[in-house]
């Protein structure tokens, strides 16, 4: 890890310490202690980041409960062509179909809904390419920790409108990209859907 990644690491173990405590202290003086870890949890990540301290502390304040990882859910279709499907997101970089798994969806039927929702398709998903740790991703890191679970789909009908989360959808090769938001997805986890798309059989990969 470069410099601002350690900050970062260490910064969401105050963090998380911070949320246990503030989670079963009952005593005034200890919740104090804590949500002064918290606070300098933030600090911290905005010291290395383009986030104000209090934009990184309202994240922290929001998720405040007993820190467990977050889990996403990302759809991998392809066409006859062995070419992926990724949607443009509103930051203008291109990933696959998903998001944040809501709290009433299993990983499959989110899966389903997330696609639907970015790419106006209706698919059926058939195959658990991976669940993957956005923690060993190689590069910088996210305020949480999340398992993001890849998950191939076949596509039952539908087609793409713009909507209020992707503006564009497209098949790509996998050996011409275009610009990959790589907070999201990244060239390997692309390349194990892909061998999972291919493979007879397949063993899911996890992180």
């Amino acid at each position: 890890m470069n410099p601002a990644e350690t900050v970062i690491s260490l910064a969401h173990e105050l963090q998380s310490l911070s949320a246990a405590g503030l989670t079963y202290s009952k005593e005034r003086f200890d919740i104090e202690r804590y949500e002064r870890i918290r606070e300098i949890a933030a600090e911290l990540v905005a010291s290395v980041s383009d986030e104000p301290v209090e934009k990184v502390l309202h994240i922290f304040e929001s998720d405040a409960d007993y820190q467990t990882p977050k889990i996403s859910t990302r759809g991998a279709i392809f066409n006859e062509k062995d070419e992926i499907l990724l949607v443009k997101d509103f930051d203008g970089m291109w990933v696959l179909p998903g998001g944040w798994c809501d709290y009433n969806q299993t990983i499959m039927s989110n899966t389903v809904k997330e696609v639907m929702e970015e790419a106006g398709l209706v698919v059926e998903p058939y195959r658990l390419v991976g669940i993957f740790d956005n923690q060993k991703r190689p590069y910088p890191q996210s305020y949480f920790h999340s398992e993001n679970a890849f998950v191939l789909c076949r596509v039952i009908s539908g087609e793409f409108h713009e909507n209020s989360e992707t503006t564009k959808s497209g098949y790509f090769s996998l050996d011409d990209l275009p610009e990959i938001n790589v907070r999201k997805t990244n060239e390997r986890e692309l390349r194990l859907c892909l061998e999972a798309y291919r493979a007879e059989h397949w063993e899911p990969i996890v992180d």
